[in-house]
């Protein structure tokens, strides 16, 4: 009878604890979701190698076939670039199962602003590629009215490489000006070797509003430096102490409905910012598309400008102030109360970093940490600047203080949107080309919208699901030379915006597929043929870390516990009757 005694209570055992369902907590690695992704299905060379790829690499990975928001890394397989974009901050390895073709460099992207204040040069940001071009430079010139207005060199050191470089084009004659992007004197260069754009000249002029909520002098400099600048309108409000304050031109509280009318705002006293503030510019920046520079002298630990900043800032006090690297060429700024800059979102820009500045665990001994950085917020941009003490010595290498803050928030102010803004593409066509104008209107009124074409051909505005977009297509002119597309709105105050393009017969622009291998170039991969698929496991391998987490089990979830289960009853059962009882 024990025997039979025991077997049952190890069956009820599991009935209770199967009814209970205990959980077990463990600590374990979670598999890093990898997508495999092939570009030309069916293709035996690229089944092949996702085969293999997906027999090597399951056991350490959770494989699946398309990039979600949760993926770690991605593999693309196939012969041509793909047609949808993947995320910039995503690790991307390539497979190509074409023959490398034969050696050759081109333009992959011209982007040049729409507009620049008058007497300001232009700066032209390019994306060449180059295959079998390595230990040979590559020269890429822009030019107007047939004169160069400006030039960038780069030496390959690779055979498969991408580089972005920019070039600050002199313009010359009058606006809008008619750039010519191209690869100067390459041999080897195919067809993509030139693009045209149009830049305006902006008859607006470029917007600030300071607000400090406490006298800063970090603020009181920037403000300054703009002031003395004729191409902005600088507008500020300053309390001294509660109830007063300082106004200088038209200076806004942050809950003034005009401050829309702003392309920048600039921030000192960020302790004393109150939520209703925060949420102000969070709408500016959000809704209005506008750019919130916020210039520190303290570190922000506590206070409702936390919600703005969901980033890491560790305080460095230096002996000797330091000079900080410049990522886009702008003057260099010096400093010694420094805001070390890290946790920050995957798009975020590097403006200015310290070099050799350890910043544990926010960068390595020795590597540049981010100082200054801009980042985006909604539709609009934040900039924070953790060069706190910089003013101090804005004298330095001739004004450097000065120039850094007039460029930077003038790169901000010609980024947020006008309130009527219009685009032409392609900009420079060919006679009785089709061409197609996209209208952003800031309003949300629903006003009524009207555009023409030299003032006698209407354009048909079509509403597209994005509120406040508009778009419509014309044919160009049969004879080269200018045309001003005018949009206006119906509404009280008669809002109106114009656009210039040319009609030119030798019109250039960018038309060759990047290749493949230029997406794991960009997004810090490598590319391989189907021969070498060994070397991309192994570097998955070491990029590619499964990250450690808590992990619950429930182990009575298991369908095999029905075994013993069943089987303790059933061997109580025998037992009981073979000594004859039921």
């Amino acid at each position: 009878m024990m025997a039979a005694r025991a077997l049952r209570c190890i069956a009820i055992a599991i009935a209770i604890a199967g009814a209970i369902d205990p959980a077990v907590t463990m600590s374990g690695a979670i598999p890093a979701r990898l997508a495999i992704v092939v570009l030309q299905p069916g293709s035996a060379a690229a089944e092949t190698a996702r085969a293999r790829l997906v027999r090597d690499l399951a056991a350490s990975y959770e494989i699946v076939p398309q990039v979600t928001s949760d993926t770690a890394a991605a593999i693309v397989i196939g012969d041509r670039y793909p047609d949808e974009p993947l995320p910039e901050h995503l690790l991307v390895a390539t497979v190509s199962t074409v023959a490398a073709p034969t050696p050759n460099v081109r333009l992959v992207r011209v982007e040049a602003p729409r507009e620049v204040p008058a007497a300001t040069t232009i700066h032209i940001d390019v994306d060449v590629e180059a295959l079998g071009f390595a230990g040979r430079p590559t020269d890429v010139t822009a030019g107007i009215g047939g004169l160069e207005a400006g030039r960038a060199s780069h030496l390959w050191t690779t055979d498969r490489e991408r580089w972005r470089g920019g070039i600050d084009a002199v313009p010359v004659g009058e606006p809008p000006w008619a750039v010519r992007v191209g690869l100067a004197e390459t041999p080897g260069a195919n067809d993509g070797t030139a693009a045209d754009v149009i830049v305006d000249v902006r008859r607006r002029p470029l917007r600030m509003e300071v607000y400090e909520p406490r006298p800063s002098w970090a603020t009181t400099f920037v403000r300054r430096a703009l002031e003395a600048d004729a191409r902005f309108e600088v507008a500020s409000l300053s309390f001294s102490s509660r109830g007063v304050s300082v106004r200088t031109g038209n200076g806004l509280s942050l809950s003034d409905p005009r401050l829309d009318a702003a392309d920048v705002v600039v921030v000192g006293g960020l302790d004393r910012l109150s939520a209703a503030d925060v949420r102000s510019l969070d709408r500016f920046m959000r809704e209005r598309g506008g750019a919130v520079a916020l210039v520190p002298d303290m570190r922000p630990n506590t206070g409702p400008v936390r919600e703005l900043l969901p980033i890491d800032m560790t305080e460095r006090l230096l002996e000797r102030p330091a000079k900080l690297s410049m990522m886009s060429g702008a003057a260099p700024l010096e400093a010694s109360e420094l805001l070390l800059l890290g946790g920050l979102p995957p798009d975020s820009s590097p403006v200015a970093a310290g070099a050799g500045l350890p910043a544990e665990p926010l960068a390595k001994e020795g590597t540049a940490v981010p100082v200054i950085v801009s980042m985006p917020r909604g539709s609009g941009r934040l900039l924070v600047s953790g060069a706190m003490d910089a003013w101090r010595f804005r004298a330095a290498d001739n004004g450097a203080f000065d120039r850094f803050w007039q460029g930077t928030l003038a790169g901000l102010a010609l980024a947020a949107p006008a309130p009527i803004e219009v685009r032409v593409a392609p900009p420079v066509l060919r006679p009785f080309e089709k061409g197609e104008v996209t209208v952003r209107v800031r309003s949300r009124d629903g006003a009524a919208i009207g555009a023409s074409i030299d003032g006698d051909q209407p354009i048909r505005l079509r509403p597209e699901p994005e509120a406040g977009v508009f778009r419509g297509t014309f044919t160009a002119r049969g004879t080269p030379g200018r045309s001003t597309i005018d949009v206006h709105l119906a509404d009280s105050a008669r809002q109106s915006a114009s656009r210039t393009m040319l009609v030119q017969s030798d019109a250039r622009r960018i038309a060759a597929e990047p290749l493949l291998s230029m997406l794991s170039s960009s997004h810090r991969g490598v590319d391989v043929t189907p021969d070498r698929v060994a070397e991309l496991e192994r570097f998955v391998r070491g990029a590619v870390i499964s990250p450690d987490a808590a992990v619950v089990r429930r182990p009575l979830r298991s369908p095999w516990w029905l075994l013993p289960f069943a089987g303790c009853l059933s061997a109580e059962w025998w037992v009981r009757r073979r000594r004859g009882l039921r």
